[in-house]
Formats: C-alpha cells, structure tokens, sequence
C-alpha cells in the first residue's frame, strides 16, 4: 500500500537538490529513498495499534525521508549555504543541526555538518526505542548522538531509585574489538534529556596513570552497551564506523632534553575537527619509569607525582589554539584542540607550566579566554613540526 503522505514528502525534499548532481549522488539518493519506503512498509499491523509504538513509528515515518536525505546530503557535501538553512527548517534534521552545532560547546563539533555519516540504527526493549541516528569519526575521536524519544536519559537529582529514574542511563560501555574505550557524554536537549552527545576516545580505558592508545583503521566495528534503570535487557549496537574527513599526520623521532626530562612530541594530527598532540616522556636505556620520575626536579610534578607540564599548540602566524576537555596526566598520553581554520605549514608544541591558576568569570560554560593564568614556558622542550 503506498503512503500518499510519504511519497508527497519525498517529493518535496528532492525539490530541495541542485538541478545538477552526479550519478554516484544521485544514485545514493535514490537508495535512500528505498530505504525509507522500505521502513515505512517495515511497520507491522500490530505494532500501528499499539500507543506507544505507533506514536514512535509515526514519528520516524514522517520525519525519516527529511532526516536520511538531509543527513545524507550533507555528509555527501552538495549543501549550498541556501539548502542548508532549508534543512534547519525540517524537524529532525534541524534538531540534528542542533546536536552537532549550535548546542554543543566543542568548536570542532559545531562544524562538523559536512562529515556526519548515517548510521541510522534503533534498538528497542519494552516501551522504549534507542536511536543512533549519526556519527562522526575523524581518525582521532568518535562521535555520536543518541536519543530515545519520549524517555529521560537522565536520573531524576536527588531522587530514590524508583520509578522516577526508570529509563535514566545506568550504565554505558564503548568496545573495541572487546576492549572498553575511554568516552564521555553530554546532555543536549535541556530539560527533556532524551538525547546525548556520546565522545570516545582512542584510548583504552584502565585504572592506571599510563593510558594505552588505539590506533584505529579507517574503517572498523564499534560495539555500543547503555542499560537503562528499569530494564534488564541492557541496549547493543554494532556500529560500522567510517573516517569521514581530511587528516594530516606529522610525526617526529626527535627527543627534547631539560631538567633529567626527556620529551617526545612523537605525532600531531590534524582534521577539520580536532587537532591532537601525542605527548611521550622517555626513559634511558635501562631507566624505570620510577626512576626516571625520582630524576625530575619537583616543581615539574603534580600532586600524584607524574610530570606536570601542559602544552600550548601555534601556527606559523601565531595562531594559538584552545584545548578540548580535560587534560590528562600520565607518561604518555594524546592532548585534544580545536581545529586549526587553515592547514598551516609548522606547528610548534610549547610545554609550560602553570605558575598561578585563572579563574572563569561566574556563569561561564564551555572553553573561556584564560587572561589570568600565568604560564612559565620551557623553551628548551619545544619541538616544531613542519607540514610537508
């Protein structure tokens, strides 16, 4: 039976394309439109007299041909400046706009429209359907969001466990070939909480000051666990994760000497959407990491006794980035920046460390201009790549 409705709303999303589009465009937008009738199709006669369903299932039928095609298109690059503000206007591609962008803190994030890729996967358990719609993989770092509408992920503050936090996230687990990874998450719908915006890292997760990175292929399978309070059955998805976007990599052998430190900037790696720096102390030959850390004068250690130093990242034209998300301690580790707006054409990693704290003016979220902090840097640690 074809879905008059539907068909009219294909309709008027393909009004929306440029008059010309390759065979390759324009064959991955036919597919999708099959995908969409097909899933239209999907729905059984049972689940469309069912409340709770059906109010989903008509949700996703309706939306699906502006969210798959808008998705698609953007991740295919054919967005001019005008169709793109067309796309905003459709509800779940607009609230996709909004995920990625607008309401999230992360200025890679906030441009990276043009390299989400479709994934569009649900799972459902009783009354309640998880979607991973999107994501994002730029080499260095996964991105994803992921909703459930009509449920809060989020547990009800200062509330006893009952019914109240049924459905809040109660546990969250990112595989990689059957390793837990590092991720965080945050809320992106305000007082709602059905959707999050899901980061992992390349770094395995362990209970020790010596973080383990992964260096991910180009194209690999990503296993996704979120339990739910309330249900017993905890929510899987296998998602096939793809690099979307441009990525240079520089890398040095080239160890800095200074105060019994020995540093090593081995690789920085640069996308559209993160700028990330791979920091290694080594030992000499012989030298435990203990000893080695016994060497190093005081001033450069932190509570916990592991090397202190932070890093700042400049162009050739001076041009300084901001940091992205905590920065970590440990012998070796990876440190996160916003992306450069151009490639340039050196880099130079500036190890400092931090005489007297700044503090954020009240009510700031996000990154913020640190005018306050005193930095001493240590010139005789810099290392300067050069881009080839």
């Amino acid at each position: 039976m074809v879905n008059t409705k539907l068909e009219e709303q294909l309709k008027n999303c393909q009004s929306l394309l440029p008059d010309q589009l390759s065979d390759i465009a324009r064959s991955k937008l036919n597919e999708t439109y099959q995908i969409i009738r097909e899933t239209d199709n999907s729905i059984s006669p049972i689940q469309r007299k069912i409340d709770v369903s059906r109010t989903f299932n008509k949700w996703w039928v309706s939306t699906a041909a502006a969210a798959i095609l808008g998705v698609t298109l953007l991740a295919s690059g054919f967005v001019s400046p005008a169709i793109a503000d067309a796309l905003k206007q459709i509800p779940v591609l607009g609230q996709i706009y909004s995920l990625w962008g607008e309401k999230n803190l992360d200025p890679g994030v906030q441009q990276a429209e043009d390299f989400i890729t479709n994934v569009n996967q649900s799972v459902t358990h009783g009354d309640v359907t998880m979607n991973i719609p999107t994501l994002l993989f730029d080499g260095t770092r996964i991105l994803m969001n992921l909703t459930t509408p009509g449920n809060r992920l989020a547990s009800e503050p200062n509330s006893p466990p009952s019914d109240a936090n049924k459905g809040a996230v109660d546990k969250f687990e990112v595989l990689y070939k059957g390793q837990p990874l590092l991720w965080s998450y945050e809320h992106m719908d305000g007082e709602t909480a059905s959707s999050i915006m899901v980061q992992v890292l390349n770094t395995y997760y362990e209970p020790s000051t010596t973080t383990q990175t992964v260096q991910f292929p180009d194209q690999f399978d990503l296993t996704v666990n979120v339990s739910l309070k309330g249900y017993d059955v905890p929510f899987e998805f296998v998602l096939p994760v793809t690099k979307s976007t441009p990525f240079t990599t520089l890398t040095s052998e080239e160890t800095k000497h200074h105060d019994n430190i020995n540093l090593q900037i081995s690789k920085v790696e640069i996308t559209p959407i993160t700028t990330q720096v791979s920091v290694e102390y080594k030992t000499k030959p012989g030298q435990s990491v203990e000893e080695m850390l016994a060497s190093i004068p005081s001033k450069y250690k932190g509570a916990n006794g592991v090397i202190a130093l932070q890093f700042d990242i400049v162009d050739e034209r001076g041009v300084q980035l901001k940091p992205v998300g905590a920065h970590p301690l440990s012998e070796s580790y990876n440190i996160r920046f916003e992306p450069f707006k151009t490639i340039p054409s050196t880099v130079t990693i500036k190890p400092y460390l931090v005489v007297s704290e700044g503090q954020a003016p009240a009510g700031t979220k996000g990154l913020w201009e640190d005018n306050n902090m005193v930095k001493e840097y240590i010139p005789e640690l810099e290392t300067v790549l050069s881009v080839q």
